[in-house]
């Protein structure tokens, strides 16, 4: 048999927490950290009078880069569209639940089984739609952020190259960079040439 209340609970819930915009920075810092182990190597063998070095504040980045702010909004827009799509299907759902239970009592067994079959049909229903939606966000936020990753990587290697570094280390504030003089910090500028190639 239905349970009423945790019917009730479930879809009076909000439907979607799907995607929060700070992973599309989180990601991003995961696969910097990951390429810091290896630098590190590199930069121990490498005498820093001979390398020229800078660093950038990955998260200032990310934050700041209006691409990211950009997909940030065109994801919760989306996510406000499927969440008005599955509000509008609740709630027909909840009264047809509480019509159902205030009849129930007078129903033979098979008409009540019937019932509840119908209702546990489009619970399931409601439920697949919801993970439909929650699925195809979290696959475009994670296609969009590995976009802008290999965007991001590719304009500081230019960078890099243009400026004459051989090594541009990505870290979130201090986390990774025990001292760091602000000569080398080159945040500022990435972010300005970032965002003067978005805006085109």
């Amino acid at each position: 048999m239905i349970n009423k209340i945790n019917i009730i609970n479930y879809f009076s819930k909000r439907y979607f927490l799907f995607i929060y915009s700070h992973k599309i920075k989180e990601q991003f810092k995961t696969l910097k950290m990951k390429k810091i182990l290896i630098i590190a190597f590199a930069f121990a063998l490498v005498s820093c009078n001979q390398t020229k070095i800078a660093y950038i504040d990955v998260e200032v980045l990310m934050k700041d880069y209006n691409a990211t702010k950009a997909l940030e909004e065109k994801l919760k827009a989306k996510q406000e569209v499927f969440a008005k799509e599955l509000d509008s299907l609740q709630g027909p759902f909840q009264l047809k639940v509480q019509a159902y239970y205030k009849v129930a009592q007078q129903m033979t067994p098979q008409k009540r089984a019937e019932a509840e079959g119908a209702l546990q049909q489009e619970q399931q229903f409601l439920q697949a739609k919801q993970q439909q939606a929650s699925e195809a966000l979290q696959k475009e936020n994670q296609e969009n952020s590995d976009a802008l990753t290999k965007k991001v990587d590719s304009f500081v290697a230019d960078y890099a190259k243009a400026k004459g570094y051989q090594l541009i280390i990505g870290t979130s504030g201090k986390g990774t960079v025990m001292y760091g003089d602000e000569k080398l910090n080159v945040t500022k500028d990435i972010l300005e040439v970032l965002n003067k190639d978005y805006s085109k």
